[in-house]
């Protein structure tokens, strides 16, 4: 499991005062980023001349309850699910009072295809299987 913390900013809520909902899945695509990132996955570099690019192509989000201006959070990468060519990355977002309140859960999947044909891989890279199945710290 990974996780992060961070604080709700004023540009993420919307007019009812509440988290606006694609923020959510921002919140948890940074989280991914960032675990990418810190594992050894330099994505800047690796989009524009690498091998193989791992497009979202799927995304869900259940909303337990409402995010506040302010309210500071954490985002858990809590495991992916791997098939051949493609693997499922599922997030909880809690808020940190007192009781850790469960927010939000949530899910992407992501297609591994090659950069320059656009078309699918025959299995995921092995050095993403390796990052996205080794056990994770938290940050």
């Amino acid at each position: 499991m990974y996780s992060v913390k961070r604080v709700v900013r004023l540009q993420d809520i919307d007019a009812a005062g509440i988290v606006f909902f694609p923020k959510f899945l921002e919140y948890c695509h940074d989280a991914y980023f960032e675990y990418l990132m810190q594992s050894g996955i330099d994505l800047p570099m690796s989009i524009p001349s690498g091998d193989y690019i791992l497009p979202l192509v799927h995304a869900e989000a259940d909303f337990k309850l409402p995010l506040r201006f302010g309210d500071e959070i954490t985002v858990c990468i809590n495991n992916a699910e791997m098939n051949t060519s493609s693997y499922r990355v599922n997030y909880s977002i809690y808020k940190n009072d007192e009781s850790d309140t469960l927010c939000c859960t949530a899910q992407t999947v992501h297609a591994a295809i090659s950069r320059t044909t656009f078309k699918p891989l025959k299995r995921v890279p092995e050095e993403i299987v390796n990052v996205l199945n080794m056990q994770c710290k938290s940050h």
